[in-house]
């Protein structure tokens, strides 16, 4: 192979190498981003059902004050409702979680295909340094010392 030949060839992979690592580092940063919003959406799940639990502690005691049939029903009503409208939040972060999720799987197989294609051209870039190098060595005469 020509050295104008392994020079092209040489920018070619460079190019695609860049590309590809550009790839990486924006992929790892919507992994980073997605693993933070995930993080974020877990706290606020944490922390609504602790509010929640809360809340519902509070109706419990005035439940147990509470004197009479229908007052009790009433509060066994709000309860219920409460307990309703709670499990509906819960539920809605959960699904938030798990769409997050499954964005972070599906980038996180981009990236190890970035990985792979990455290695491969590093592997066929040094492939084509090593043949160059081996050409070149093979062009320049060598000189023996004589006497």
């Amino acid at each position: 192979m020509g050295y104008a030949l392994f020079a092209q060839r040489k920018i070619v992979l460079d190019g695609q190498l860049n590309a590809l690592q550009l790839q990486q580092t924006q992929r790892s940063n919507e992994q980073y981003n997605l693993a933070t919003q995930t993080l974020s959406l877990q706290q606020q799940l944490a922390s609504m059902q602790a509010s929640q639990s809360t809340e519902l502690a509070g109706k419990y005691e005035e439940l147990a004050k509470a004197s009479g049939e229908e007052a009790r029903a009433s509060i066994n009503a709000e309860i219920k409702a409460m307990e309703e409208e709670f499990q509906a939040e819960i539920d809605d972060i959960n699904r938030q979680i798990y769409q997050v999720s499954v964005k972070e799987n599906t980038v996180e197989m981009q990236v190890k295909r970035l990985d792979t294609m990455v290695s491969a051209i590093e592997k066929e870039l040094e492939a084509v340094e090593d043949a160059e190098d081996d050409g070149i060595g093979r062009a320049t005469p060598h000189y023996s010392a004589q006497g």
